[in-house]
């Protein structure tokens, strides 16, 4: 199937014509995926894998991903 063209990353169409985005955040999901390699893992393995993530969303982007505490805390609860 071709996700690009999903009505849902579209933002204008017409008749005959489509402008469609592709979703920034599949680039990550897709590494986070790879290096998983399982149906689940434990909080401290997707933080490690997304501490060292090759993906970048820009160019300018160098700094390594940052996971505040509440988004720590947020997994932690999701895997319990």
């Amino acid at each position: 199937p071709n996700y690009i063209q999903a009505a849902s990353n579209c933002i204008v169409s017409g008749q005959h014509y489509r402008v469609c985005c592709v979703n920034d955040c599949e680039v990550l999901l897709d590494e986070i995926e790879r290096k998983v390699a399982a149906p689940t893992a434990r909080p401290e393995a997707i933080l490690a894998i997304v501490a060292n993530m090759s993906s970048h969303i820009t160019v300018d982007d160098d700094q390594p991903p940052h996971v505040d505490a509440s988004l720590t805390a947020q997994l932690a609860q999701i895997s319990e």
